[in-house]
């Protein structure tokens, strides 16, 4: 400080003036550069922008949450409209094949026609005979034995007969004998006369009658015979009554028999006319 004190007393009348004029400049450039500086100060200052309420500094405004989408539904999708199923054209049925195929025997006088049909098939015979004396058929096992007497009669014969129709018969030939010709034709049982059990039925001699349908519940019939010989009548069935013995006489006969649920056969042995009417 005493430095500074001599050297302002140092000073001539003039360095002092030129000095404190010098100081003086400096200090009014100093104190403009000062004011220059607040007024620049003012206007960068949020207050001076503006003489309105101080805004306070812009938020950054949050998106609106958006409303959730609602998930479409899956469309049902319709199901194909099916095409129209085509008719088939009706098959015609076929005929039953037969057991077994027809089988043709013939002969004259005695004589031992062998044949060959299945095992535990029944089946019938349409025999014929022409000629004088006895005229018999007897069926033959494998073994040679006699199983059944199908025919016994003097001269001329026409009829259809039934063989082999018990369990376990199985014939292999037949044991003819005749004075004349004869023919034999074998067939399934399938193949005998049908008959509806509603109409009256007539025949002459032996005779084969399948029954078509077969008897349901159970009928009545009227049974007549013509003749000299003996007659006889059995009805083979599936029901309680299995085989049943309807008639069995000698020359003619006139009588009402009962015809048991499920039959399905007639085996009628005769040598005249007969008849079988329902009642």
């Amino acid at each position: 400080m005493d430095r500074i004190k001599n050297w302002w007393n140092g000073l001539s009348r003039r360095g002092k003036i030129i000095t404190v004029a010098v100081v003086a400049v400096v200090l009014v450039v100093a104190s403009a550069a000062s004011a220059e500086e607040v007024e620049n100060a003012s206007d960068e200052s949020p207050v001076a922008q503006s003489s309105t309420t101080p805004q306070t500094p812009d938020q950054e405004t949050p998106e609106p949450t958006p409303e959730p989408t609602a998930t479409p539904q899956p469309t049902a999708t319709p199901d194909p409209t099916p095409e129209p199923t085509a008719i088939p054209e009706p098959t015609p049925t076929p005929a039953p094949t037969p057991v077994f195929a027809t089988i043709e025997l013939t002969g004259t006088g005695d004589g031992v026609p062998r044949f060959d049909i299945p095992e535990g098939q029944a089946a019938i015979a349409e025999v014929t005979h022409t000629g004088g004396g006895n005229f018999a058929i007897f069926t033959l096992a494998d073994s040679g034995e006699n199983i059944d007497l199908l025919v016994n009669t003097i001269g001329n014969y026409a009829g259809t007969v039934l063989f082999d129709e018990r369990d376990g018969d199985h014939s292999v030939a037949f044991e003819v004998t005749a004075g004349g010709a004869w023919t034999i034709t074998i067939k399934p049982v399938t193949e005998a006369r049908d008959w509806d059990g509603s109409s009256e039925l007539t025949g002459t001699g032996d005779e084969v009658i399948q029954i078509d349908p077969s008897i349901s519940g159970f009928m009545t019939a009227d049974i007549a015979h013509s003749g000299s010989g003996n007659f006889a009548v059995i009805a083979y069935g599936s029901g309680a009554f299995g085989t049943d013995l309807l008639v069995n006489e000698i020359g003619n006969y006139s009588g009402e028999v009962v015809i048991g649920s499920g039959t399905f056969l007639l085996e009628i042995t005769a040598d005249g006319t007969w008849s079988v009417t329902p009642s």
